[in-house]
């Protein structure tokens, strides 16, 4: 009997913990968040064209857990994220970024995965033009204070090529 009642509490406890998650974003707050996160991924290409790494890391977390994995592999925290885009900035007199693609995933805790892919087209202060014709990043977003953050980016592409002018 004590057998019996032992593999049954720890069943319901299994099953109870099983059971209690996270609670889903519902179909409708996931629609308004795309909407949400898809502006925030605007200005953030929108700062990325005007090379200004001020506005481009407002929609970036500063928190100690941020983490930017480079298209090099490298790891960045906030600043070093930062300050590495103002110094890859100066190398460019103009850049240009396209959207193919952008999805969405909802996970439990109010994050969001949205996955970019795209090109760039820029050009050098020398006035070398270049085209990245594959350009993938993962953002993981969180809602901080009323307004979605990116938390975590991962960037991958192809190495530029030259173009003719």
């Amino acid at each position: 009997m004590k057998k019996i009642l032992f593999i049954s509490l720890v069943w319901l406890f299994l099953f109870g913990c099983a059971m209690q998650g996270v609670a889903q974003i519902s179909p409708q707050d996931q629609e308004i968040a795309k909407k949400e996160i898809g502006e925030v991924v605007n200005v953030i290409f929108q700062s990325l064209e005007r090379m200004d790494a001020d506005a481009l890391f407002q929609s970036y977390s500063d928190s100690l857990g941020f983490v930017l994995v480079t298209t090099e592999g490298f790891l960045a925290n906030y600043q070093g994220a930062k300050f590495g885009n103002a110094e890859w900035f100066k190398l460019f007199s103009s850049m240009k970024i396209s959207t193919i693609k952008e999805e969405f995933r909802f996970l439990p805790g109010n994050i969001v995965l949205c996955t970019w892919q795209g090109t760039f087209a820029m050009t050098l202060k020398t006035g070398e033009q270049l085209k990245i014709d594959r350009f993938g990043i993962t953002f993981v977003f969180s809602k901080i204070d009323d307004h979605w953050k990116v938390v975590y980016q991962h960037s991958s592409a192809l190495p530029p090529t030259p173009q003719k002018p």
